[in-house]
């Protein structure tokens, strides 16, 4: 497994590509576990140690999964998304949030695409990547990333299975 510890450039290069999101800083040292995944670390150890250590135990989880830096498939652009658990730490500086209603709440927990209304489509401000806010909680309880589509008319569900309702 290779390991990259992101240097200033690199990590102000992965803030920007997120900075739709309204993320303008990440606290944290990051650095990227095989090709697409991102690592963030707040703890003491140094990069000098924290390489150490992985040539010895050559560990894949330190630190918080904070998102993927990939190429999409279709298009053959570089994206960046965050993961949920990364939206839910940076939740302060978050601005770009797509509020489902209760029947796409529904859907997306299941995991299916949902389709948006006209006044979602509105509130639109356009980053490809949102974070999708719960109608229950005053829209400030985040539950997933998703994806806008070119047409602006759907929501893609990145909605791991091991967080998605079953099927009765």
């Amino acid at each position: 497994m290779k390991i990259d510890i992101f240097d200033n450039a690199k990590k102000k290069k992965f803030i920007d590509e997120v900075s739709a999101l309204g993320i303008e800083k990440i606290p944290y040292l990051l650095f990227k576990t095989g090709n697409e995944r991102l690592r963030a670390f707040s703890g003491s150890f140094t990069k000098v140690e924290i390489m150490e250590i992985w040539r010895n135990f050559p560990v894949e989880g330190i630190g918080l999964y904070l998102g993927k830096q990939m190429v999409d498939k279709k298009t053959g652009k570089k994206e960046s998304r965050l993961s949920i658990d990364a939206l839910h730490f940076l939740k302060e500086q978050v601005t770009a949030k797509v509020v489902l209603n209760k029947a796409q709440e529904i859907m997306w927990f299941k995991g299916k695409d949902v389709e948006l209304n006209e006044e979602q489509v509105k509130e639109f401000k356009g980053s490809d990547f949102v974070a999708v806010v719960s109608s229950e909680n005053n829209q400030e309880d985040i539950i997933g990333t998703g994806k806008i589509t070119s047409d602006k008319k759907m929501l893609g569900n990145f909605l791991p299975k091991e967080r998605r309702r079953r099927e009765m």
